[in-house]
């Protein structure tokens, strides 16, 4: 099992702010280097540069004196750069990203990453072996795995993290007994979710919630002056505030995602198109985060030895009437309840989605997602 544990770093002094400063500045000399060599590589001969050309044309640059600095970085974090970008161009030509990869302001750089050497761990001490900076975090829980990579990243806030990538990871966590229940569930605006068995989850809203207070902030920096220390400040809060936003948002979300686990073994999910949604209703979306509750409630789901279900975003599980199988295509996104033509049963609209979903969830125990074909 693979899993990444993440601490935050608790510097000392700003001489440790300033020396990590230090090597993301070179590691973004690095990375924009690459960038320039890429470019020039394929206006020169019309293809890409594979990364081990460029892993070989960068040792060699780090002999130079101009490049003495690069020798301050680990050279598996300079190798981590090459391979970084050579993935982004593989994921721009095959049409899996919309723009390659491109230059990078050292004030947006935020990451390094170190593979097997360049770094040593003393308990809960990190240690990078080429400018001796010793990085102390709070371990609240031990590495129970083989280490692969770690990755120190410093936040919009200014504060330091590190990202331990494990593999081998033993699930010592205690397995949720069996309830032998499933459910199906919608998802909503005004109701974060609607269940199959009737009961409803209000949605948080934390950005809506936080929305006058952003607005205050944002306009009290936009006020200050350019390059001011005033201006810094006003920055600092407000990114702060948005930090706050996101914090509450992941609470919410693992809260709700360990109840339902807890609660039930299948669990089954309309698999949403949440690009088309964020076009239709933009920021509720963003603020709703579906697809990150979805990954969590996935990650769980496994740890727990439960069993997630996706039914295909195609099927009418609102228009589907749960009694008589009729679909009212008719059924506006305004109509909260209908009435079924055929039946003349009266529906809850994301009640009867919910136990649609359920019924199409529950009718093969195949993995995967659930084409409405399969629904019977």
């Amino acid at each position: 099992m693979r899993a990444t544990y993440k601490y935050k770093v608790y510097t000392q002094n700003r001489n440790h702010t300033v020396r990590f400063d230090k090597q993301l500045s070179t590691a973004c000399w690095v990375y924009n280097h690459c960038i320039a060599l890429h470019k020039r590589y394929y206006s020169l001969y019309h293809k890409s540069l594979s990364a081990n050309k460029l892993k070989v044309h960068l040792t060699k640059l780090k002999k130079q004196e101009k490049y003495q600095q690069w020798n301050k970085l680990s050279s598996q974090s300079i190798q981590q750069i090459a391979e970084k970008i050579d993935d982004g161009y593989k994921k721009f030509f095959k049409k899996q990203a919309k723009r390659p990869p491109t230059f990078r302001s050292w004030r947006k750089y935020k990451s390094i990453t170190f593979k097997n050497t360049g770094w040593s761990l003393n308990g809960n001490e990190f240690v990078i072996n080429s400018i001796g900076l010793r990085l102390r975090f709070h371990k609240s829980r031990e590495l129970d795995g083989i280490i692969k990579t770690v990755t120190i990243k410093k936040d919009a806030v200014g504060d330091l993290w590190i990202c331990f990538s494990l593999d081998n990871v033993q699930n010592q966590t205690q397995i949720q007994p069996k309830t032998g229940k499933a459910a199906g569930f919608d998802f909503g605006m005004k109701i974060f979710l609607t269940v199959s068995d009737g009961q409803e989850i209000a949605s948080p809203q934390t950005l809506l919630q936080n929305l006058d207070k952003l607005r205050k902030v944002s306009n009290h920096f936009s006020r200050k002056r350019k390059g001011s220390a005033s201006r810094k400040k006003a920055k600092l809060q407000l990114e702060k505030l948005h930090r706050k936003i996101a914090n509450q948002r992941e609470d919410f979300q693992w809260r709700m995602a360990n109840d339902l686990v807890k609660k039930y073994d299948v669990l089954c999910f309309e698999d949403l198109n949440m690009k088309g949604m964020q076009m239709l209703w933009g920021r509720k979306i963003s603020d709703l985060a579906f697809a990150a509750f979805m990954n969590k409630v996935e990650y769980l789901a496994t740890k727990h030895e439960k069993e997630v279900k996706k039914v295909d975003r195609f099927y009418p599980s609102s228009k589907t009437c749960g009694y008589c199988g009729h679909v009212y295509k008719e059924l506006t996104l305004k109509e909260r309840s209908w009435t079924c033509p055929n039946c003349d049963t009266t529906h809850d609209r994301d009640l009867n989605a919910a136990k649609n979903i359920l019924m199409v969830g529950t009718s093969t125990m195949e993995g995967g997602i659930i084409r409405p074909a399969l629904a019977g």
